[in-house]
């Protein structure tokens, strides 16, 4: 397979709007990258510009340690699948497959051969004499994944595939990603607005907003120390709480007035944001409820007002407030038993997130 690497890319398009800033970044060979953000972040701008279906305004691409940033696309040796799946309708599932290696004149015995190891692979082989409208939307994915696997490319580039897909098969549909990857090792990068997918699925993100990379990680990583305000806010469901404070003789107050007194080791962090004003993060998740709440820090305990809950299953998501200020937190099924209106909660602050409010980068 291949390694990829974008060096200072940038892309402007003809009307002058920026679309892409100065993109950074090394892939490793079998790496599964996912770049993620919202809607009009540059993320499918830059994997059109890998593929060569978008020219490279400024920078360099290199795929397999060998410059690419002026190379036609079908030099590149890589393969796309789209979010429309993009299969060719009065075709069979066996001739969408096969057609590209009709194209570069493989022998048909081995056309044959890599055909139907890619159907049995995915689950396809029953499949192969009908058209795409005879068959369901994950089965119309599974061709056009398909049709990327028996190319061999080098690389593998991904759109949205699964995004029109409902919800259930949607989750299925990742597993088979996962488990498609594992099993033939393609470096693949793909591309996402759903937190859910890059966090399950990459080995590293790419978080993206307005043209540039906010930050690259590991999901875990980068869960838990976004590198500023948008990351944290980000990726996360729930999202994270973040109420404004101000910094002050060692004590954080809350924008509801409540004063909270940081361990040592975050006041030592703070030591050059003295009488500042600052922005206090907390995940629903690091939001104690019942008897742990006496174990925790004395100043971050709190009574929670719920006003509304909602039932996940194994746990409720309740949103309300303390003293005016609206928090969303999660709780077990067990604490809700009898409906109260009001339950004594603490923060666990050694999870806690102090961002600066003027640049929203992230201080702990």
């Amino acid at each position: 397979m291949a390694n990829v690497k974008l060096v200072n890319v940038n892309k402007i398009y003809d009307n002058n709007v920026q679309a892409v800033f100065d993109f950074n970044l090394d892939i490793k060979d079998k790496e599964f990258i996912v770049f993620v953000g919202p809607s009009g972040c540059g993320k499918t701008t830059t994997l059109r510009m890998i593929a060569g279906l978008e020219d490279i305004s400024s920078g360099e691409l290199y795929i397999d340690d060998e410059e690419m940033t002026n190379v036609d696309a079908k030099k590149r040796n890589i393969a796309m699948v789209f979010q429309n799946y993009a299969l060719y309708p009065h075709m069979t599932v066996y001739q969408n497959l096969s057609f590209s290696l009709e194209n570069q004149k493989f022998e048909k015995s081995e056309i044959d051969k890599k055909v139907k190891d890619a159907a049995k692979l995915l689950g396809i082989e029953e499949y192969r004499d009908r058209r795409p409208k005879e068959l369901s939307g994950g089965q119309r994915q599974r061709v056009a994944l398909g049709r990327a696997i028996v190319r061999n490319a080098k690389v593998f580039l991904m759109d949205e595939p699964l995004s029109n897909l409902d919800a259930k098969l949607r989750i299925l549909m990742r597993t088979e990603l996962i488990r498609l990857h594992k099993n033939i090792g393609a470096t693949t990068i793909y591309v996402t607005h759903d937190q859910t997918e890059a966090m399950t699925m990459a080995d590293r993100i790419v978080v993206m907003d307005k043209g540039y990379i906010q930050q690259v990680g590991t999901p875990e990583y980068v869960y838990s120390n976004p590198a500023n305000l948008f990351v944290a806010g980000f990726l996360g469901s729930p999202q994270i709480n973040l109420i404004d404070a101000h910094y002050s003789d060692k004590k954080l107050t809350l924008n509801n007035g409540r004063i909270i007194e940081l361990p040592l080791f975050q006041c030592a962090k703070l030591e050059k944001y003295k009488d500042k004003d600052l922005i206090f993060g907390i995940r629903p998740e690091d939001i104690y409820a019942e008897d742990i709440v006496k174990e925790t820090y004395p100043s971050a305990r709190f009574q929670y007002n719920i006003e509304v809950h909602e039932m996940l299953g194994n746990e409720y998501i309740l949103h309300g407030n303390i003293e005016g200020t609206e928090l969303t937190m999660r709780v077990s099924l067990r604490i809700m038993e009898d409906r109260p209106e009001h339950i004594d909660i603490a923060f666990d602050l050694d999870k806690c997130h102090i961002f600066d409010k003027e640049t929203g980068v992230t201080i702990f």
